[in-house]
């Protein structure tokens, strides 16, 4: 396989790709020579390892793949060489993946695509952009920092609450010594709204990356024995290592607690489950009501049915192994569960249901399906996350089992 291919493929999924690597990664696609590694590439990224369970019907791959075809043929031409697929052994719904993931490897094809059959997309008569760097902190002594203006606003005033920005884009926050003094021992709290994101260097040099609609509560400094945060929402978390000093995460009604380890929580309110998923290191889950404890290894990812969720979805997993009640453990879903994070949303078997939550969260909309059978259509695929939500919507229209509406800032989905 072409390694300059796979080294801009990995930075384009990463939203990091310059203009000139852009124009060299299609320049690479155009080229028939190449065709067997992006072939490989689609292979990875979508290839179900429970091959004997398509995601979708025959009748509806054919139908699939001849709107795909249909979009591709008024594209330009290098782009109808890329995506042409040779006849396999493999079922049809993988050749319709491969081909969806052909479609979407690079923005600029994206883009191509849909410019070139206008015609076919009269209900998406607006667009909204998605979501960008924002966020409220909220001090101790009840001052609210509005962070969208941390870099334009006046940076006196910030400082002398403690609050800066890194080279490389973390809210750094170390109270002052006026701060210190207080009487005032509350805690900070970092807030997202939907449509934002942001990431924070806590005082002990632990990272967070926020998601969208999300909180983090945080003490002014970690005394004592224990750092301890509470989470709701979603976020990634890089933790210092102080192995006197362990880091807990108290969201909904787990906590989480580790030494120095990297790991995703999703703890969204309105999902059935809490998802922790370990990258490096351990952790160890404990269910407040239960008891219930489990240590997570790499790899791994442990789920807490959410009671108080108040949604008609059906938790989509494709481990047979995930509890729909109380903790359990489960094989981790990592590039699925920190995609936000870098930059894409990828979707494996997920439910519109679930599909369309995330995406109200990222482009701030309000969601109605005009029929409630849709909720529950699974899709497979990967999305930039910094397309404007009219390109993310026609991606999930190609397959012909749904139509959007958007009227203002509420998207219908209907048949």
């Amino acid at each position: 396989m072409n390694l300059r291919i796979v080294y801009l493929r990995a930075r384009q999924r990463a939203n990091t790709l310059s203009d000139l690597q852009k124009k060299e990664l299609f320049s690479l696609m155009a080229d028939p020579a190449n065709e067997s590694s992006f072939e490989g590439l689609a292979a990875e990224t979508w290839e179900n390892p429970e091959e004997t369970t398509p995601v979708f019907k025959a009748e509806e791959s054919q139908q699939m793949l001849s709107n795909i075809l249909s979009a591709v043929r008024t594209a330009p031409i290098e782009l109808q060489k890329i995506v042409r697929l040779k006849p396999n052994s493999r079922p049809l719904w993988l050749k319709i993946s491969a081909a969806v993931v052909l479609i979407s490897l690079s923005t600029i094809l994206f883009v191509y695509v849909n410019s070139s059959n206008q015609a076919q997309k009269p209900e998406l008569v607006s667009d909204l952009k998605p979501g960008t760097e924002k966020a409220f902190l909220t001090m101790a002594n009840g001052t609210r920092f509005s962070l969208a203006e941390l870099e334009t606003g006046d940076e006196a005033k910030y400082r002398s609450n403690g609050i800066s920005k890194t080279k490389d884009g973390f809210l750094l926050y170390k109270p002052v010594k006026q701060q210190l003094n207080s009487r005032i021992k509350g805690s900070n709290v970092l807030v997202t709204p939907r449509g934002g994101q942001y990431k924070i260097m806590l005082p002990d040099g632990t990272k967070v990356w926020m998601n969208a609609a999300s909180a983090l509560t945080f003490p002014l400094t970690f005394d004592g024995g224990v750092r301890m945060v509470e989470l709701e929402g979603e976020a990634y978390f890089e933790v210092a290592k102080d192995k006197n000093k362990a880091f807990k995460v108290r969201s909904l009604n787990q906590v989480v607690e580790v030494y120095g380890t990297h790991f995703n929580i999703n703890s969204y309110p309105d999902e059935a489950r809490v998802v922790t998923t370990l990258l490096e290191g351990s952790v160890g889950v404990t269910d407040l009501k239960s008891g219930k404890h489990l240590m997570l290894k790499p790899g791994q990812r442990a789920l807490l049915a959410n009671a108080n969720a108040n949604t008609d979805d059906h938790a989509h997993d494709n481990n047979n192994n995930a509890n729909s009640n109380g903790l359990s453990l489960a094989a981790a879903q990592i590039e699925a569960a920190v995609a936000w994070k870098d930059g894409y949303f990828l979707f494996e078997h997920e439910e519109l249901g679930s599909i369309m939550r995330k995406l109200s969260r990222w482009y701030n909309i309000e969601t109605k399906f005009k029929n409630e059978e849709l909720r529950r259509l699974c899709f497979a695929g990967t999305v930039d996350r910094f397309q404007n939500l009219a390109d993310v919507l026609r991606m999930l229209e190609l397959t012909g089992n749904v139509k959007f509406k958007i009227e203002g800032r509420t998207v219908t989905a209907y048949k």
